[in-house]
């Protein structure tokens, strides 16, 4: 697709970048107990690294859209974009700032729980991304998570203005999309495409809504073409219109579930890029997911040739 001779190719990923700060430890602590930490380490996470990466791997351009800290953990995610060869374009360093970050605590069974530090990657401002880049975006990812900024509004519009030039809308709800203003959450249901939840964030944006009809259904009438429905381990169901499909999961050795949603949607999204069938969009989502959780830390070094063996089962 070209507007005005541009080519349409770019992904936008909005979300934040952030450090993730590693525990790996035995078993969760009882409240007011102890436990000894097995190994700690950090790595350059947050949904919108997690998804420029596995894209990057599988030779899609995209761009992560965030604001870091001049702070050590900024300087560190500059470095990471730089050695990874992923584009800062739409990366801002603000000085005076601190970067957030996220403790990751994984225990034996690969169950991970995050308590998270909200820095100045929420500061979204339209100015980040340049008006050529806009012109050559085919698609932008949305997580929840951006939309907890106090200028919501401004990430709202933006979206509707890229939109409406042919850019295509996946949202990613997000573990705390109940915690998003209701205007804002139903402004961008409006606008989106694609949406891929978990169950349990389908639960919490009905709550949210007051949605008590079949949640399909709803979706349709909002103008979502694409409801992609995460299950872990139980595999994914997606609806398109009133036609239902499933794939089940992918069965690895799993380490560390940590990013595996991100991949899910990065691979999903290499998918819609190249036009494939709406199951074997699936079945790369889901095989990015699978190989991200054989990795420790939120985005692994896998490839087309690594999703290819785990799809036909070699």
């Amino acid at each position: 697709m070209s507007i005005t001779g541009v080519i349409k190719n770019k992904v936008l990923v909005l979300g934040g970048l952030i450090v993730d700060k590693y525990l790996l430890v035995g078993e969760y602590p009882e409240k007011g107990e102890d436990v000894l930490i097995n190994e700690s380490f950090e790595r350059v996470g947050g949904s919108t690294i997690n998804v420029a990466s596995t894209l990057w791997n599988l030779g899609v351009t995209a761009y992560p859209v965030s604001t870091v800290g001049a702070d050590q953990d900024g300087q560190g995610i500059d470095a990471y974009l730089t050695a990874a060869k992923i584009p800062r374009d739409c990366v801002r360093v603000q000085a005076g700032q601190r970067t957030g970050y996220s403790l990751v605590i994984v225990d034996a069974s690969s169950e991970r729980t995050f308590m998270t530090f909200k820095g100045c990657e929420s500061k979204f401002s339209s100015d980040l991304v340049a008006t050529s880049l806009m012109a050559s975006t085919a698609l932008v990812y949305l997580t929840g998570y951006y939309l907890l900024a106090e200028n919501a509004g401004e990430i709202v519009e933006f979206v509707r203005r890229i939109k409406s030039q042919g850019a295509v809308i996946m949202f990613d709800p997000g573990p705390l999309v109940h915690e998003i203003n209701r205007n804002v959450l139903l402004a961008v249901l409006g606008l989106s495409d694609i949406l891929i939840p978990n169950v349990k964030e389908i639960n919490k944006m009905k709550d949210r809504l007051g949605i008590t009809g079949n949640f399909a259904d709803w979706t349709t009438a909002q103008g979502i073409q694409y409801v992609i429905i995460k299950n872990g381990r139980e595999g994914v169901t997606a609806y398109v219109g009133q036609r239902e499909y499933y794939i089940p999961a992918f069965a690895v050795k799993a380490v560390d579930t940590t990013g595996a949603g991100d991949c899910f949607a990065a691979g999903c999204i290499y998918g819609f890029l190249h036009e494939l069938a709406i199951e074997d969009i699936l079945r790369i989502g889901s095989a990015c997911g699978a190989l991200n959780t054989t990795f420790i830390g939120p985005n692994g070094n896998f490839g087309l040739d690594d999703i290819k063996k785990l799809i036909k089962g070699d």
